[in-house]
């Protein structure tokens, strides 16, 4: 089991929480109580919770949220899980975000090829590895964004942002702030 903070925000309680990291830790990932989790971990921009269940299972995980706020979740391998757009989501998707379970948060090669084939459907991009979340905003979706740097200076990956890696305890600390600033 892994310590999520307000964990209560996602489960009823924290058996229902142990169950689930039973679960994942048995790659019993197509449970419907497991992908219900995921998926509200999603809605709820639970990063943190989406990359534990991917972590305890050793297993990546493609989360896929279209133009109605849909989510899709889907299972690949512990090194793979490309970009495969469901039948019935709608575009422009809003986000893709994919986990790197127990290894560092990058664009691999298929990482970018699929963010080269979706430049033209997909918002924005979330890869979760061990030291947090890193993300690239669609420039071409974006026309405000201030971006430092792309990742690549030519071609399709020229419209995404190349955006530094954010350590989980500062992930943290920016919900809290939007938190409050909500309230």
């Amino acid at each position: 089991m892994i310590f999520i903070p307000n964990i209560e925000e996602l489960c009823e309680d924290q058996r229902a929480w142990e169950y689930i990291c039973n679960l994942a830790e048995n790659k019993k990932v197509d449970a419907p109580i497991l992908l219900t989790f995921q998926s509200n971990s999603a809605s709820a921009g639970r990063w943190d919770a989406v990359y534990a269940i991917s972590l305890l299972a050793g297993l990546e995980t493609s989360v896929l949220i279209d133009a109605d706020d849909m989510v899709f979740i889907d299972w690949g391998t512990s090194g793979r899980v490309p970009l495969k757009p469901p039948v019935g989501a709608r575009m422009p998707f809003k986000t893709w975000v994919h986990t790197h379970p127990g290894f560092a948060a990058y664009w691999s090669a298929t990482d970018t090829n699929s963010l080269a084939i979706g430049s033209a459907i997909l918002r924005q991009a979330i890869v979760l590895g061990a030291p947090g979340p890193k993300t690239a905003i669609n420039l071409a979706f974006d026309d405000d964004y201030e971006c430092q740097n792309t990742i690549n200076a030519n071609g399709p990956l020229s419209n995404w942002s190349d955006e530094p890696v954010t350590p989980w305890d500062e992930w943290y600390q920016q919900r809290e702030e939007i938190s409050e600033v909500i309230v």
